[in-house]
C-alpha cells in the first residue's frame, strides 16, 4: 500500500518541517510574520472532527492557520491538495489529488496512472481512494481553495462523505471563501468542525504578539485599538504591522494619520517598484519555486523577495513534492496583481503565462493548467504539444469535454497551423448531444491542415498526422473512400523501429484501435481485426490493452465469430477494470460483444439487460448504429420490435441525426436489421423504402432483401437473388451463414431439397465452428417449421441441433391474456378495414371499438394496427 504523507522525521514519525524557499534546509517550526493560534488548533486537532472546514473570505487567514498547524507535527499521515481556478469538475478534482499524491511521494507513478484511467472510465473514485487507503496509518487530506470546485461541488461533497464514512482512519481539512453541504454532515463515528470566519478573526493578544513580532512594539494599548479597528481580519492586521514596521513611530489612535494606517491596503505596502514587479511577474502562475519565479521576473534575488513577502503576510509555501515547496501568493494579492499583469502589460503578461506553461509541463503529472496556460499566453504550438503530451499521459483523455473550454478560446484562423487543438476541440464537443454537430467542422480542419508540427519523432510523428487525418475524415462523416484511408495509415507503422514501437506502445496503441474502427466501418472486418489485435500488443499497461479487447471481441461478434469473442472478453483484465468500468462508454463495445453472444444463444433477455447499460452514452457514441441495431434485435427475438423499429425510425429521421450514422458499416447494418424488423412487424412498405436507399453490393442487407421477397410471395426471385447475393464480397461468417438459411427457405419453396440441404449444412458448419445462430431464432414460425421438417426427413441430428430454437416466454406473452370481447375484436381487426366497419359487425358503438384496441395495443405492446396484427399472429392469439 503506498501512503498519503508529507515528508516525516522516522523518529518522530511526525511529518518533517519542509525545507526552506532556498533550499538550505528545514526552516524552524512556525512560520514567519505569524502568530501561534493553539484555541483554533485545539479545534483542528479535535479526534471526533472527521472533516473540518475553515470559512472565509480572501484574506481572513484560513490557509495561513491549516498551514501554520500542518507544521507543528501532527501524528499519522498529511496530503496537502491546492486546487486551481476553473477546477468545475468531478473528474479534474480527483485526477488533482491523485497528481498531488504523486508529487508528494504518496502515490507512484504506475498506481498514479492507473487511478487516472479508472478516473477517466468514470469508476467510482470513492472505492479508487479507499482501496489506496486501506490499512494505512491516520491520514489528513487538507484542501485548500475548495470553493473552486464550483459546479463540481456537489458531486465532490458527496464523495468525501462517503469517503470519510469507509475509511475510518481519514480526516479531511478544508479552507473555503464558500459554504457547501459539506459543513451539514456527520460522518460515522464524528462530526464536522466548522470554523467560520469569527472564529479566524485575531484576537488582541493575537494582534499584540504579530505586532511585537514584525514591528517590535510592544504595547497592548496599540494592539487593542488595531484589534478592535481591524475587526481582526487577518489580513487587515498584518498590513497594519507592517506600515507600523515603516512608519518608526506610533500614530495617535483616531488622528488623520491613524485613519490612514487603518485603511492602507496591504498591497501598497511593498517596499519598492522592483518588489512590485516582481509580484506582478510571479502571481501569473498558480504557484512558484524559486528558480520560475526567476524565470518570470528575470530577477536574481527571488529567494530573498519570496521570503521578505512571506514574513509581510502576502503568501505562504505550502507542500509540492517531497522535501520541496513552493509559494502561493493570497487569493487577493494574486487576483489584483494578475490582473493588472494582464492590462498593465499583456505581452509581458502573456509570455509569463507560457514560461508557467512550460513549467508546468515540465512539473506536472496532470496537463490541464499547462494546457490553459499555453492558450492564455497564445503560444498555440505549445498548446498544441501540450495536448498530444495529454494523449500520451492518458490515452483516453478524449473521450471527455474538460478541455472544451480552453480549446474554444483558440481562434479558428490559427487551427489550420495547430490541427491537433482542431482535433482535439472536435472531441470535446462531440460529447455533448447539444454541440456534437459543430464537431464536424473541426475535424475537416484537423484533416485539411497543412501544418506537420513535431510532438515526438519524425517516423513516429509522421504515423500521428497521418492517424489523426484519418480518424478526423471518419469523424467528420465525410463518404466512405475517407473512411477507408484508416487502412493507408496503418501500414506506415511499420516503418517505425522496434523500440520505437515499445516506448510508445501504449499510446500508438490507441491510434490502431481507433483506425481498426474505420476499416471496420468500411466493411474490411478481418484486416479491422487484425489491426485491433495489433493493437493489444502494443499496449502495455493493462487497461488499454482491456480497450483494444472489447474492440476485437465487438469486431468478431459483429463478424459472427462469437466463439472468439467470447475468448477475448475472457482476457479482459478485471483487476485493472473495476466493476463500475462495466457500465462506461470504454466498455460500450464490450457490452456489444456481449449482447451478440447472448443473441447466438437466443437468450434474449440476457442482452436486454447486458444493453441496458449502454443507454446513459448512446446519443454521444459512434457505436450508435451497431448498439442500436443489437438493441433492436433483442426487442424483435423478444417479440416487440415493432414498437422498437418505430422509435429508431424516429431517430433517423429527426433533424439531428444519431451519431456515426452515414456512409458505412455500421449503418448499413441497421438498415437491415431494421428492414427486417419492419416485416416481422407486418409493414413490408417501410422495409422496402429502406431497402431501396440501401448499397446493392452490401452484404448486410442482404437477408433482408431476400426476407422482403419472401414475405412478399417471390419465391422464384427469392431464389435468384440468393444465388446472386451470396457471391457479393465482404461476407462475414454471420451475413452468408444467414443468406444461406433464407436460401434454403426459398430453395424448398421451389423443391430445391438439395440445394437446400447443401446451403443448410453450410450454415451448419459455421455455427458450430464460430456460432452465429441468432438469424435461426428471428425466422418466420412457417419457415422454420419447414426448414426443420426438411432436416427431419434426412435424418440429421446436427441440423436439428442448429435450427432447434428455444423461444423463452417473454413479459408480453405472460402479460398477454385478452378478454372474449378483446379477441373477437382483435379477430375483426384482420377482416374489416375500419373501426366503423368493426363496430358494425360487432354490433356495438365505434367508441367502444376504440376502447378495446387500445386496450389491445397496450396489453401487446404496440402503437399500430399492423404490428398489433403481427404481434398476436406471433403469439398466437388469432385463429
Amino acid at each position: 500500500m503506498t501512503q498519503l504523507m508529507l515528508p516525516r522525521d522516522p523518529l518522530t514519525r511526525s511529518p518533517a518541517v519542509p525545507a526552506g524557499a532556498d533550499g538550505s534546509g528545514p526552516r524552524p517550526g512556525g512560520i514567519a510574520g505569524i502568530v501561534d493560534r493553539p484555541r483554533l488548533h485545539r479545534l483542528l486537532d479535535a479526534p471526533l472532527a472527521r472533516i473540518c472546514v475553515v470559512l472565509g473570505p480572501s484574506g481572513s487567514g484560513k490557509t495561513t492557520l491549516v498551514r501554520s498547524w500542518a507544521l507543528q507535527g501532527r501524528p499519522g499521515l498529511l496530503l496537502w491538495v491546492s486546487l486551481g481556478a476553473s477546477l468545475d469538475n468531478r473528474l479534474a478534482f480527483w485526477q488533482q489529488v491523485a497528481s498531488s499524491a504523486v508529487r508528494a511521494g504518496a502515490l507512484s507513478p504506475d498506481e498514479a496512472v492507473r487511478a487516472g484511467e479508472q478516473l477517466t472510465m468514470a469508476v467510482d473514485p470513492v472505492r479508487i481512494a479507499a482501496r489506496l487507503l486501506a490499512g494505512a496509518e491516520p491520514v489528513v487530506l487538507i484542501l485548500d481553495a475548495y470553493e473552486h470546485l464550483g459546479a463540481a461541488t456537489v458531486d465532490v461533497d458527496a464523495d468525501l462523505a462517503r469517503l470519510v464514512a469507509v475509511v475510518p482512519q481519514l480526516r479531511i481539512v478544508v479552507t473555503s471563501r464558500t459554504s457547501s453541504a459539506l459543513t451539514d454532515r456527520d460522518p460515522a463515528g464524528g462530526f464536522t468542525q466548522v470554523i467560520p470566519v469569527g472564529e479566524l478573526a485575531l484576537t488582541r493578544s493575537e494582534v499584540h504578539q504579530l505586532i511585537r513580532d514584525q514591528a517590535g512594539i510592544d504595547d497592548a494599548r496599540l494592539a487593542a485599538a488595531v484589534a478592535d479597528a481591524t475587526h481582526g481580519f487577518a489580513l487587515g492586521v498584518r498590513s497594519v504591522a507592517l506600515t507600523l514596521s515603516q512608519l518608526g513611530h506610533i500614530p495617535e489612535v483616531d488622528s488623520v494619520e491613524w485613519g490612514r494606517l487603518i485603511a492602507t491596503p496591504l498591497e501598497s505596502l511593498l517596499p519598492d517598484a522592483a518588489t512590485t514587479r516582481f509580484v506582478a511577474d510571479t502571481c501569473v502562475a498558480p504557484y512558484v519555486d524559486v528558480a520560475l519565479a526567476e524565470l518570470l521576473s528575470e530577477n536574481a534575488d527571488a529567494a530573498e523577495l519570496l521570503r521578505t513577502l512571506e514574513r509581510g503576510g502576502f503568501g505562504r509555501w505550502i507542500p509540492y513534492t517531497r522535501n520541496r515547496e513552493v509559494f502561493q501568493y493570497v487569493e487577493t494579492i494574486r487576483d489584483t496583481f494578475r490582473q493588472r499583469s494582464a492590462d498593465d502589460d499583456p505581452a509581458r503578461f502573456r509570455r509569463s503565462c507560457v514560461t508557467t506553461a512550460a513549467w508546468l509541463l515540465e512539473n506536472e503529472e496532470t496537463l490541464d493548467q499547462a494546457l490553459r496556460f499555453a492558450i492564455d499566453g497564445r503560444d498555440y504550438a505549445l498548446a498544441d504539444r501540450i495536448f498530444v503530451s495529454l494523449l500520451i499521459a492518458n490515452p483516453d483523455s478524449y473521450i471527455t469535454g474538460r478541455f472544451l473550454a480552453e480549446l474554444q478560446q483558440v481562434p479558428d484562423d490559427v487551427l489550420g497551423e495547430h490541427p491537433m487543438l482542431a482535433f482535439g476541440r472536435g472531441l470535446a464537443l462531440m460529447t455533448s448531444p447539444m454541440l456534437r454537430l459543430e464537431a464536424g467542422r473541426y475535424f475537416r480542419l484537423a484533416a485539411d491542415a497543412p501544418a506537420r508540427p513535431a510532438y515526438l519523432d519524425p517516423a513516429v510523428d509522421a504515423f500521428v498526422h497521418a492517424a489523426m487525418r484519418a480518424i478526423a475524415r471518419r469523424l467528420a462523416e465525410r463518404r466512405r473512400t475517407d473512411v477507408a484511408r484508416s487502412a493507408e495509415v496503418v501500414g506506415l507503422l511499420d516503418r517505425l523501429a522496434p523500440e520505437e514501437q515499445s516506448r510508445f506502445g501504449d499510446h500508438l496503441g490507441t491510434i490502431l484501435r481507433q483506425l481498426s474502427f474505420g476499416i471496420w466501418q468500411d466493411g474490411r472486418i478481418d484486416d479491422a481485426l487484425w489491426t485491433a489485435s495489433r493493437s493489444v500488443a502494443l499496449c502495455r499497461r493493462p487497461v488499454p490493452r482491456n480497450y483494444s479487447l472489447v474492440y476485437v471481441a465487438a469486431m468478431g461478434a459483429f463478424s459472427g465469430d462469437t466463439v472468439g469473442a467470447a475468448s477475448a472478453l475472457a482476457s479482459v483484465d478485471t483487476e485493472a477494470w473495476p466493476p463500475e468500468t462495466r457500465g462506461t462508454s470504454m466498455n460500450g463495445l464490450g457490452l456489444l460483444a456481449e449482447a451478440l453472444v447472448h443473441l447466438d444463444r437466443h437468450d434474449f433477455s440476457s442482452a436486454a439487460t447486458t444493453l441496458e447499460g449502454t443507454l446513459a452514452y448512446l446519443r454521444t457514441n459512434e457505436y450508435w448504429s451497431f448498439l442500436t441495431a443489437a438493441r433492436l434485435l433483442t426487442k424483435h427475438g423478444l417479440g416487440q420490435g415493432r414498437a422498437e423499429a418505430e422509435r429508431i425510425a424516429r431517430e433517423l429521421d429527426s433533424s439531428i441525426p444519431p451519431p456515426g450514422v452515414g456512409d458505412n458499416v455500421g449503418t448499413e447494418h441497421l438498415h437491415g436489421v431494421l428492414a427486417q424488423a419492419w416485416l416481422a412487424g407486418g409493414d413490408p412498405r417501410a422495409a422496402r423504402r429502406l431497402l431501396d436507399t440501401a448499397p446493392e453490393d452490401s452484404p448486410h442487407v442482404a437477408a433482408a432483401r431476400v426476407t422482403w421477397l419472401l414475405a412478399a410471395g417471390h419465391d422464384n426471385e427469392a431464389w435468384r437473388r440468393s444465388q446472386q447475393l451470396l457471391r457479393l464480397s465482404g461476407h462475414t461468417h454471420r451475413t452468408r451463414s444467414e443468406l444461406q438459411t433464407l436460401a434454403a427457405v426459398a430453395a424448398l419453396r421451389r423443391g430445391e431439397k438439395d440445394a437446400a440441404t447443401d446451403w443448410l449444412n453450410d450454415a451448419c458448419v459455421t455455427w458450430e465452428t464460430h456460432g452465429p445462430r441468432l438469424h435461426v431464432a428471428l425466422l418466420h414460425p412457417r419457415d422454420l417449421q419447414q426448414l426443420v421438417e426438411h432436416a427431419s426427413a434426412h435424418g440429421s441430428a446436427q441440423l436439428l441441433r442448429y435450427l432447434a430454437v428455444v423461444r423463452p416466454r417473454t413479459r408480453t406473452q405472460q402479460a398477454t391474456t385478452l378478454s372474449p370481447r378483446e379477441t373477437a375484436t382483435l379477430q375483426a381487426l384482420v377482416e374489416y378495414p375500419s373501426v366503423r366497419a368493426m363496430a358494425e359487425a360487432l354490433v356495438v358503438s365505434p367508441h367502444t371499438v376504440k376502447s378495446h384496441l387500445g386496450s389491445i395495443y397496450r396489453k401487446l405492446g404496440v402503437g399500430s394496427r399492423q404490428a398489433a396484427l403481427a404481434q398476436a399472429r406471433d403469439l398466437g392469439l388469432l385463429e
